[in-house]
């Protein structure tokens, strides 16, 4: 981000009497709170909206996601309300947090909200070399006065069941797909027959759930089943929004697939599984008691062996099994 456009967004904070509303410290007698989050990425508002739980009980939440994956969110037990217009939003808060200092946030904070005190959790800064949940996690308990040294909480989500049975047998998540070729793992259907090598022979062979979308991740499905017993092959590339894909995900044993959204809905609903990560580290995005493990380089996401990747997960399946 350019020092001539932060200066440009100071200016305006300034000329729009924003500047001194901007506060450290919530107001004494804080009840009721508006959270307005405008990053639209998963795995993102899993991180930065995971602190919500560490806010005093007594003060309520209303969540305000015009952009992002807000069904995840829908049901959570933290937040009083969720919707995606500021128009829905109550008529006065006693203080609004904001994720970024934008334009467009300052923008829509002016026209909402011109005289309500706020605070940011990452003001001008738009980089992702940190950890999320640790800033979150800092700025709220600075603003809130959290004494609490514990440090963040885990990212987690509440998902409503949909009534179908659960899943029989051990199932093995796949993320496949992913635009980003950071995120992206080209040959799933190596990786599979790799773990199928290795599987103990004395225990019934997983079947893998491949979920994404995209032709990437259409290609991973074709190819898994021209290598792997069909009957074992489960195609999720349709499903109609995240809250189904958080469905499967929850009815699953163990999770495999590269750093993205949906490495970040399983770390949320405690799943067991291996995150492959390029460049960024993973100790940036997982939680220090995740029960994700993390296979990390510095180079292409590629470069990994598959039978190094086949060996975490059947290495962390046995000791998950007991075999």
């Amino acid at each position: 981000m350019s020092t001539l456009a932060t200066l440009k967004r100071v200016a305006l904070m300034i000329l729009s009497g924003q500047q001194f509303l901007l506060t450290e410290k919530a107001p004494q007698n804080t009840h009721k709170v508006l959270w307005y989050y405008d990053w639209c990425t998963i795995g993102d508002s899993i991180m930065d909206l995971s602190q919500r739980f560490a806010i005093r009980s007594d003060i309520a939440i209303d969540l305000c996601m015009p952009h992002g994956p807000i069904e995840l969110f829908a049901a959570d037990s933290r937040f009083r309300r969720v919707f995606r217009s500021l128009s829905d939003a109550d008529e006065r808060y006693d203080l609004a947090i904001v994720q970024n200092i934008t334009t467009k946030t300052l923008g829509q904070k002016i026209r909402q909200f011109p005289r309500t005190r706020f605070c940011s959790i990452m003001g001008h800064r738009r980089n992702e070399d940190f950890s999320r949940m640790q800033l979150s996690y800092d700025r709220l308990a600075h603003v809130f006065d959290i004494a609490n040294d514990a440090g963040p909480i885990a990212p987690s989500l509440e998902i409503a069941h949909d009534g179908g049975a659960p899943a029989e047998g051990f199932q093995i998540l796949v993320a496949v797909g992913g635009n980003d070729k950071r995120r992206r793992i080209h040959d799933w259907s190596a990786v599979l027959q790799a773990i199928d090598a290795r599987w103990p022979m004395s225990n019934v062979k997983p079947r893998y759930v491949l979920l994404g979308n995209g032709e990437h991740a259409l290609e991973a499905v074709r190819e898994a089943k021209a290598h792997l017993p069909e009957q074992r092959i489960v195609a999720k590339t349709d499903l109609p929004d995240l809250r189904a894909a958080a469905r499967v995900i929850q009815r699953c044993s163990f999770f495999i697939g590269a750093d993205g959204g949906l490495m970040h809905i399983a770390a949320a609903l405690r799943k067991p599984g291996v995150a492959i990560f390029s460049e960024i580290r993973p100790e940036w995005r997982l939680h220090a008691h995740s029960g994700i493990k993390s296979i990390f380089t510095e180079g292409s996401i590629d470069e990994i062996p598959v039978e190094n990747i086949a060996g975490e997960v059947v290495d962390y399946c046995e000791a998950l099994t007991g075999c």
